[in-house]
């Protein structure tokens, strides 16, 4: 089943009113990008493009551009623009009502993060312009409060909860798990769905908050609880520090984290404290063939986070510019009935705007010299 399209016309003409230089830096000087039916307009990506947590973001956006380079297509003029919010909501909404009011904006590659995504999609709902997310995997984004326009090319957290509870049970055989999550609204409702699923293995649990440094009574509890296996929902910044204090202490069980810290950066600034964590993810390590090859050549490193699914999520807005959509309306409605094999997966997204269930993977990732390597895919059979 595929979702109408509800893209309000109205809606849009009465914002293009609004659009000022504020936008993306440049003078526009309303209508839409797309009246004269010129193939012509942008693609915005939104997310943190800067701080301890880029490198969960920036690999997407390089993907992103990769399937821009390699878009065969001399009758259009797309152009990617970003936006960095550092993954912040407070700062990803303001972004978002730029792109929202400008209409040569014609999608929006994100948010990459779940939290500027539950701020921002009720403003790109009203103005019809349709979100492919690479990364932002939070359950209520599309099983609570689904929105017209939000989809995402990745699983969902209650589907990657399984599959770290199924890991700490099943591969490491732990028996007595401390689970900590950072307060937010990506760590929370994952180490939720964790703590559910592993049931009586669950020893103890904490909260910590965003931005926090001093891990000392989180550290003291886990000491008290002597668990077997410590699982972290949040993202680098908290959790390399956090990781360097347990080991500080002496407690040197396995410790898990999901995809929130699926980035270059954690191995770096975990340090050593860092060697041997595992990582989860709902992405799929592409080492070799030609997309590893071109992204190489392209950015001089490996795919690194959410690459492909960056690459992916362009790809499905650059065939809507090849199958003629020309504006928001006909973007939304190719985005809604898109079924095809990605580079990742099969592509395909029902009402709420997700991939289907047997379609999405998720790996275990290990910290081997300061770099993540591909640990194992995790069976949700």
């Amino acid at each position: 089943m595929r979702r109408n399209t509800r893209a309000g016309l109205g809606a849009l003409a009465a914002l293009a009113l609004t659009v000022t230089a504020a936008a993306c830096g440049t003078t526009d000087t309303g209508g839409s990008a797309s009246e004269d039916g010129a193939c012509e307009g942008k693609i915005g990506v939104m997310g943190a493009l800067s701080g301890a947590n880029a490198s969960i973001v920036l690999p997407s956006v390089d993907g992103a551009k990769l399937a821009l380079s390699q878009w065969d297509n001399e009758d259009c003029n797309i152009e990617l623009v970003e936006f960095d919010t550092e993954g912040d909501p407070a700062k990803a909404t303001p972004v978002a009502t730029k792109m929202a009011t400008d209409d040569s904006f014609l999608g929006v590659m994100g948010g990459a993060f779940s939290g500027e995504t539950r701020a921002t999609k009720a403003i790109y709902g009203d103005a019809g312009l349709t979100m492919i997310s690479q990364s932002a995997t939070a359950t209520d984004l599309t099983q609570e409060e689904p929105s017209p326009v939000f989809h995402r090319v990745v699983g969902y957290d209650d589907i990657q909860g399984a599959a770290i509870a199924k890991y700490l049970s099943d591969v490491i055989g732990a028996k007595k798990v401390f689970v900590i999550d950072n307060s937010d609204a990506y760590g929370e409702p994952l180490a939720a769905k964790v703590t559910s699923e592993l049931g009586d293995l669950v020893a103890d649990s904490d909260k910590t908050q965003v931005a926090q440094t001093d891990f000392s009574p989180t550290v003291s509890k886990i000491n008290q609880a002597e668990p077997d296996a410590i699982f972290y929902g949040g993202y680098i910044a908290e959790a390399a520090p956090l990781l360097k204090q347990l080991r500080d202490a002496g407690i040197d069980v396995p410790f898990i984290g999901g995809d929130g810290l699926y980035g270059a950066d954690f191995g770096k600034a975990a340090g050593e404290a860092g060697e041997g964590a595992i990582i989860t993810c709902p992405c799929v390590p592409i080492e070799k063939g030609s997309f590893a090859a071109d992204f190489e050549a392209e950015t001089g490193a490996a795919p690194g986070a959410y690459a492909a699914e960056g690459y992916d999520a362009m790809k499905i807005f650059l065939d809507a510019f090849d199958d003629g959509a020309r504006t928001r309306e006909e973007v939304e409605a190719f985005v809604d009935g898109y079924d095809a094999q990605g580079l990742t997966k099969k592509l395909a997204f029902d009402e709420n705007g997700d991939v289907a269930v047997e379609n999405v993977v998720i790996w275990a990732y290990k910290v081997v010299d300061g770099t993540l390597v591909p640990d194992q895919e995790i069976s949700l059979g």
